[in-house]
């Protein structure tokens, strides 16, 4: 059984996880995934401290990993959602 300071950090991982895949704004989101990082691995040691079961391991493991793809998708694309998205748009004049 959960105590309640487990819960606080079992939704404290995740919402900060959840706050970090949702950002649009181009200039918090690198914020919000470090909160995020730290929240994982602040849980995943209480976790390997704990002995929790492997679906919370899994699921911080995830978590972790989709922060990475994340971050590199930043990097190679260091100018995206700073300036608007340009469209090709052609003089449709016949």
């Amino acid at each position: 059984m959960n105590t309640d300071d487990e819960e606080v950090n079992l939704k404290a991982w995740r919402q900060r996880y959840e706050a970090a895949v949702l950002e649009l704004d181009p200039t918090k989101i690198q914020d919000r995934i470090e909160e995020a990082e730290k929240a994982i691995a602040k849980r995943a040691l209480a976790v390997m401290r704990e002995g929790a079961d492997g679906a919370e391991r899994e699921a911080l493991a995830n978590a972790m990993q989709a922060l990475s793809d994340l971050k590199k998708h930043l990097s190679e694309s260091p100018n995206r959602g700073t300036e608007p998205e340009k469209e090709n748009i052609r003089d449709t004049k016949t």
